[in-house]
């Protein structure tokens, strides 16, 4: 498999982390880029949970993430996304593709971060003005399901009926 170096990363990435605010002197990386395997074909593998992620949303491609339009789905819609991509043949050699439950997602979040949340680094250009949804229902309300928000971090249940983005995750067997 292709890996990008660090420095690669780093110089596809400088656009998408300019925004970025981080607290590097008085916190510690909980995300750091040591941490996941870019392997050059648009997926991400993270060392520490032994998930592989698409690197950029659903709608966007390239190294930088940065071509196209970010899709948003509602909840049954961006379930139905995951099976459809992988009936259609899936992607980068993988047809077992997914949403990410919410303990699943919420291990994307960088702490020392805002705006947006996540490892800029290796998920570029992450839409940071909108929930991403998870495959995870709320349990007190049946309309609803959870979100992480890659603008501060946080998480919480959402109506299933708003548009939101997703980005995909499949478990890896070594």
């Amino acid at each position: 498999m292709k890996k990008l170096s660090l420095v690669g990363i780093l110089m596809l990435s400088l656009n998408a982390a300019a925004n970025q605010v981080c607290l590097t002197d008085s916190m510690a990386e909980t995300t750091p880029s040591t941490q996941f395997v870019v392997h050059g074909d648009g997926t991400v593998t993270d060392s520490t949970t032994g998930l592989m992620w698409m690197q950029c949303q659903e709608g966007l491609s390239d190294a930088d993430c940065a071509t196209g339009v970010v899709s948003q789905y509602d909840w049954s819609q961006a379930l139905q996304r995951a099976s459809d991509l992988n009936t259609q043949g899936g992607f980068a050699g993988y047809s077992d593709w997914r949403i990410p439950n919410i303990a699943e997602l919420l291990t994307l979040v960088e702490e020392q971060c805002t705006q947006p949340a996540i490892n800029a680094l290796v998920f570029p250009n992450t839409d940071d003005s909108k929930f991403f949804w998870t495959a995870s229902p709320s349990l007190n309300n049946e309309d609803a399901s959870w979100y992480v928000d890659f603008k501060f971090g946080i998480s919480g249940p959402v109506a299933r009926t708003g548009h939101y983005p997703v980005r995909l995750v499949r478990s890896i067997i070594e």
